[in-house]
C-alpha cells in the first residue's frame, strides 16, 4: 500500500479532503479585548504601549522590498557547467512547489547546470523510487524541494550519501528545528519568523488588546515553528495578550476547519484575531468569520504571499496581512546552497526574505496577485554577483 504524507509542500495548494485527527489545545489566560484594527500598513495610530511601539517598529521592517545579504563568499558558478542536479519536490501538483521547482530549473539552465525534475504526486513510494534513480544515474547532486521531510528517506538519503552524492534540502524547517547528518545543507525558510510577524500585526492592530486563536496544522513539520514564532512573540510583546490553539491537520481543512473556527469564536466572543500558520486556511476561515456575524470584528492574518489570499487582501476586509514569501527567491537559496555543496565550499548562510503584505502594498503583487511579484529584484542581482554573472544572464 502507499503512503500518503503530508509534508511542508502541502500547505501552498489544493486541499485534499479525507478523514484526520482534530485537536485542540488548552486556552490561554484571557485578557481584556478590543475591537481589532483595520489593516492599512505599520505606520497607523500611535502605540500606546511599549510592546505595541515594539511591535510596530518590527512590523515597519518588513513592509519594503527586502534587501539581500551574501550568504558568503562568492562561487564560481561556471565550474559547474554539464554537472547534474536531480530535483525531487514534494509534489508536483502543488503549485507553490511547482513554482519553485521551476525557477530553480530556470536557473540551472541558464548557468549551464543540467536540472533533472522527477514528477510526483506526494506519495512517499515515488520519493524512493527518485532517490533510488538519482543514486543509479550518479547525479551531482539531490534537492528535496518544498517539503519533503528527509527523515522519511534516511535509508535512501544514506545510500546517496555513501556513492558520493550530497543532499540538500529547500524550504522544508526552520533554522531553530533540529537537522539529520545525511543532508549536506539546508536553505531554511522563515516559518519562525513569520510566526513573530503574524503576532506583531495582532498587537499592533490591536493596541495590545489581541485576543488570538491560533489554527496550526501539526501534520505539518513547518507548523510548530510558526506556532513557536507565535506564541514566543506574544509572550514578548504583549504578556497580557490571551492566546487559544486548535488544530486541524491538512486533510481536514476542506472537511473540519470552517466549523471549527466556528466554534471556536462562539466559545470565545472575545476573539478578534484569527492567526492560521498557512494562508490557505484563510480560504475556509473567511467564511467561518462570516457565518458567526463578525465580519468586520474578527481578523485573519497569515503566512506564505498565496496570491489569491493576497487578492482576499486587495478586495476585503477580512484578511488584513500575509507575510510573504517569494518564491523566486526561495529558489535561487536553495540553488545557491546546491552550487555550493558541488564546489565543495563551506555551507551558505542563505536567508529567505520575506515581505508584509497589507493594503498599503499588496497591489505591488499584481491585479490579480502573482507569485514571485511585489519583492524588487534586490535577491536576482545580488545572487547574480555572487555567482559571478550579469543579473541579465538570469531569465533575461
Amino acid at each position: 500500500m502507499k503512503k500518503r504524507t503530508w509534508s511542508t509542500g502541502l500547505r501552498y495548494g489544493v486541499l485534499i479532503a479525507g478523514a484526520g485527527l482534530l485537536a485542540a489545545c488548552s486556552t490561554g489566560t484571557a485578557s481584556s479585548s478590543g475591537t481589532s484594527g483595520t489593516s492599512g500598513g505599520g505606520s497607523s495610530s500611535a502605540a500606546s504601549s511599549p510592546g505595541v511601539a515594539q511591535a510596530t517598529a518590527t512590523i515597519n521592517k518588513y513592509l519594503s522590498d527586502p534587501a539581500f545579504t551574501s550568504p558568503g563568499p562568492a562561487i564560481d558558478a561556471s565550474a559547474l557547467k554539464g554537472k547534474t542536479i536531480f530535483s525531487l519536490p514534494a509534489s508536483s501538483s502543488v503549485a507553490f512547489v511547482n513554482t519553485v521547482d521551476q525557477a530553480m530549473a530556470g536557473y540551472a539552465k541558464d548557468l549551464g547546470i543540467k536540472y533533472v525534475d522527477y514528477p510526483n504526486q506526494q506519495e512517499q513510494s515515488q520519493w524512493v523510487q527518485g532517490v533510488n534513480q538519482a543514486i543509479g544515474s550518479q547525479v551531482s547532486a539531490i534537492d528535496l524541494v518544498a517539503g519533503i521531510p528527509p527523515d522519511q528517506l534516511a535509508p535512501q538519503l544514506e545510500q546517496a550519501k555513501a556513492a558520493g552524492i550530497p543532499t540538500i534540502d529547500t524550504n522544508e524547517r526552520d533554522a531553530s528545528q533540529p537537522t539529520v547528518p545525511y543532508v549536506a545543507a539546508y536553505a531554511f525558510a522563515p516559518f519562525k519568523l513569520a510566526g513573530q510577524l503574524m503576532a506583531d500585526w495582532a498587537v499592533q492592530q490591536t493596541q495590545g488588546k489581541a485576543n488570538v486563536l491560533l489554527v496550526t496544522s501539526n501534520a505539518d513539520t513547518s507548523s510548530a515553528a510558526v506556532q513557536a514564532g507565535v506564541t514566543g512573540e506574544l509572550k514578548s510583546v504583549c504578556s497580557s495578550c490571551a492566546v487559544t490553539t486548535v488544530n486541524v491537520n491538512p486533510t481536514d481543512w476542506a472537511t473540519k476547519l470552517q466549523t471549527t473556527v466556528e466554534g471556536s469564536l462562539s466559545a470565545n466572543p472575545n476573539i478578534n484575531y484569527i492567526l492560521p500558520v498557512f494562508d490557505s486556511m484563510a480560504e475556509f476561515i473567511a467564511p467561518a468569520i462570516e457565518a458567526s456575524g463578525k465580519d468586520g470584528q474578527v481578523h485573519v492574518a497569515s503566512f506564505n504571499g498565496t496570491p489569491a489570499i493576497l487578492d482576499m487582501i486587495r478586495t476585503g476586509n477580512i484578511v488584513t496581512m500575509d507575510v510573504g514569501e517569494n518564491t523566486a527567491d526561495v529558489a535561487a537559496a536553495g540553488l545557491d546552497q546546491i552550487m555550493r555543496v558541488m564546489l565543495n565550499k563551506p555551507v551558505g548562510q542563505d536567508v529567505i526574505n520575506v515581505r508584509i503584505m497589507d493594503k498599503s502594498n499588496v497591489d505591488q503583487a499584481g491585479v490579480p496577485a502573482a507569485s514571485g511579484k511585489g519583492f524588487g529584484d534586490a535577491f536576482i542581482t545580488g545572487y547574480a554577483k555572487t555567482w559571478g554573472v550579469s543579473p541579465s544572464t538570469l531569465g533575461g
